[in-house]
């Protein structure tokens, strides 16, 4: 029997510095693609290192092009339900402070900039918030 190999997605929390402190990019899937409020989600290609998997699936859902910084902020997650095995790999993804011209990309309908108490109560599944939330305390903290 083999084991399956684990699905590694990059988790990318793209931010912008504001007067009032950072901005969280969220976006909303449209209902065929899960419909929930989310940063950006992508898998991992074999022999695909996390920073070039962050900047793919940002270009990809938003258009956005190039980071002015990458960031490691720590947030790993591993979760298994029966065969399932998927790892989250956290990146932020700095684009300064300007304000970036964001076309969505297919399966993307709407998105947000959001303060973080703001985008703790807007994104819909908990680890992803935490996700937010561990980013914003390396850039405030």
């Amino acid at each position: 029997m083999t084991v399956p190999q684990p699905t590694h997605q990059v988790v990318v929390c793209v931010f912008k510095q504001a007067a009032e402190g950072p901005r969280y990019l969220v976006v909303r899937r449209d209902r065929a693609h899960e419909g929930l409020w989310r940063p950006i989600l992508g898998t991992i290609r074999p022999a695909e290192v996390i920073e070039a998997a962050a900047i793919r699936e940002v270009r990809d859902e938003t258009g956005i092009i190039s980071p002015r910084a990458l960031i490691d902020f720590g947030f790993r997650r591993h979760e298994q339900i029966g065969d399932f095995d998927l790892v989250d790999w956290g990146v932020g993804y700095d684009v300064g402070n300007r304000e970036p011209e964001i076309r969505l990309g297919a399966g993307c309908r709407e998105f947000r900039w959001l303060a973080v108490e703001e985008a703790w109560r807007t994104i819909e599944i908990d680890p992803y918030c935490e996700a937010v939330l561990k980013l914003h305390l390396r850039l405030v903290g």
